[in-house]
């Protein structure tokens, strides 16, 4: 008997190594590759202070930490944070950090990191983030791994923002830098998944793994590398993709394209809606545009149902306010925006002087001036190409002449971001989150990312209560007031919420899609656990 227990247990044990065997072997299989990424145009910066775009945001995200991150159900939680602990009074928000992560050239993350990136961010006024600063009385690091943010007044949506958008950078390194504002950051130190190593504008990002990171699941990433390659437009991007040059689209795919890439079974294609919204802008210093009777006509001109079914092939919904429909819970629906009707909108022209006075088919202003606007946007987006032209139909209808003007991205980002020269620019958020605290970042009359000169009391006194409210009730009767009051004034009309398209080969796998654009296939959750076949 004695025998036969031992010869089982040795099967067993010999079972077992070799079950553990095949496991270790099929984990050390997955190792290697590079995955080739399809972008349309460079980063604005690689900068993590300053870049301000989605391909910025795909690259950089991947190098440099944040404290939070967003899960697939649009849910922020901590990352490089280790937990996050907000006091009963709401003024105190302790930050405990991860133990044991270091830069890429091996100095210790520590809370003095965290720190000095908020210090400077708000010294320099470097990125729309520092507002959240002017709340913060002051920041104790009682040790390497513990922040405390001392709050003037309870400010529910400090962390939500600062944690989530802000990029922590390495102290030693940056602290050095004379200009942080015009730093190029060639050589960039993260503390990501991987960390670039060679580029060359116009052409490729090529990243490399580093040799451990918390996040991916067998303790660094399967990849060896990921190269962004830059193509044309997004159709050039497709071809790409088809021919086997690239292997997944960071940009989000036409519908025709998607449609027919899902019947190819060498591909993959993945739908994720967007947190943000698409719209147009108005500069308030454009002599027109600061006309109420003017933005309220071109709202009531837009055929944005047309917009959804021409430019986005039906993969879009509407929306009202500065409030995705994502977020219904907040979203007044007692807010509407006035219904497409181009012959009320002539008419609100009509009643406040507006006429064609010399015959040429475009509306005089009181001042006897045509009403001509330029329209800037990326003129390698394909969607807001579709929607522009849309748009100058829809002008031209009610007597107004819409010029476009295709910018690369870099341009535009510049014209409305840091000049404000612009007269209406079409673009996109791609997260919207913080209802609260987002309206405040982009529309009361002090923040960095209103470019349109916005500058309304009943608006401010809205969402500075909605943003310091003490609890929710009072938050949302706020929020509500802002989005009636918000139509009123209408300095941006928004026009759809889009769904996105992204594909991959299926040479690769382990991806997971995470909400919006700016997320996707290429957010680093995603990436530090894909793996080649």
């Amino acid at each position: 008997m004695k025998k036969i227990a031992f010869l089982v247990v040795l099967g067993l044990l010999v079972s077992l190594f070799a079950t553990s065997g095949l496991v270790f072997a099929q984990e050390e299989a997955k190792f290697g590759g590079t995955l080739n990424i399809g972008i349309t145009t460079d980063p604005d910066s690689l900068n993590p202070f300053i870049s301000n775009d989605r391909i910025g945001s795909w690259i950089l995200n991947n190098i440099y930490p944040t404290l939070l991150v967003m899960n697939q159900d649009s849910v922020k939680v901590p990352y490089v944070a280790e937990e996050i602990i907000t006091s009963e009074n709401g003024k105190k928000v302790t930050v405990k950090l991860k133990e044991g992560l270091t830069w890429q050239d091996g100095t210790p993350f520590t809370s003095a990191d965290v720190k000095f990136t908020g210090e400077l961010l708000y010294e320099k006024k470097l990125q729309w983030q520092a507002d959240v600063f002017n709340e913060v009385e002051s920041v104790e690091t009682p040790d390497a791994t513990t922040v405390v943010y001392n709050l003037k007044r309870s400010y529910p949506g400090f962390m939500g923002t600062f944690g989530f958008w802000q990029r922590i950078v390495p102290k030693h390194i940056f602290e050095d830098i004379e200009n942080v504002r015009e730093f190029a950051n060639k050589e960039p130190i993260g503390m990501g998944p991987f960390k670039l190593v060679d580029f060359k504008r116009g052409q490729y990002y090529t990243l490399a793994r580093v040799d451990e990171w918390f996040d991916s699941p067998a303790g660094k990433p399967y990849l060896e590398k990921i190269i962004f390659r830059i193509y044309p437009d997004v159709n050039t991007m497709v071809l790409a993709l088809k021919r086997g040059e690239i292997d997944l689209t960071a940009k989000d795919i036409p519908f025709t394209a998607a449609q027919e890439l899902k019947s190819n079974p060498n591909f993959t294609v993945k739908q994720t809606p967007s947190l943000g919204f698409v719209y147009i802008g108005f500069n308030y210093k454009n002599e027109f545009l600061k006309d109420d009777a003017v933005r309220q006509a071109i709202a009531t001109a837009i055929d944005r149902k047309k917009i959804i079914m021409f430019a986005l092939r039906g993969d879009g919904k509407l929306i009202n306010t500065g409030i995705s429909p994502v977020y219904g819970d907040v979203v007044n629906p007692e807010a509407k925006l006035p219904q497409y009707n181009p012959e009320q909108a002539a008419e609100i022209l009509s009643n406040s002087g507006y006429e064609d006075t010399d015959g040429n088919g475009i509306l005089n202003a009181p001042s006897g001036k045509d009403v001509v606007l330029e329209l800037i946007y990326d003129g390698n987006d394909i969607y807001l190409k579709k929607t522009a032209q849309i748009l100058v139909t829809n002008f031209q209808d009610v007597g107004l002449k819409l010029e476009l003007v295709p910018l690369e991205k870099s341009t535009y980002s510049d014209l409305l971001f840091n000049q404000k020269k612009f007269d209406i620019n079409l673009g996109g958020w791609g997260i919207i989150d913080e209802a609260s605290d987002s309206m405040y970042t982009l529309y009361h009359s002090t923040a960095s990312l209103n470019f349109m000169s916005l500058n309304s009391e009943k608006l401010d006194t809205y969402m500075e209560d909605a943003r310091f409210a003490s609890n929710q009730k009072i938050m949302q009767e706020n929020l509500d007031e802002f989005q009636l009051e918000f139509i009123e004034e209408m300095p941006v009309v928004t026009l759809y919420v889009q769904q996105y398209n992204f594909a991959y080969s299926n040479d690769f796998a382990g991806f997971e899609i995470y909400p919006s654009d700016l997320k996707g296939l290429v957010d680093p959750q995603s990436l530090s656990q894909v793996y080649k076949k």
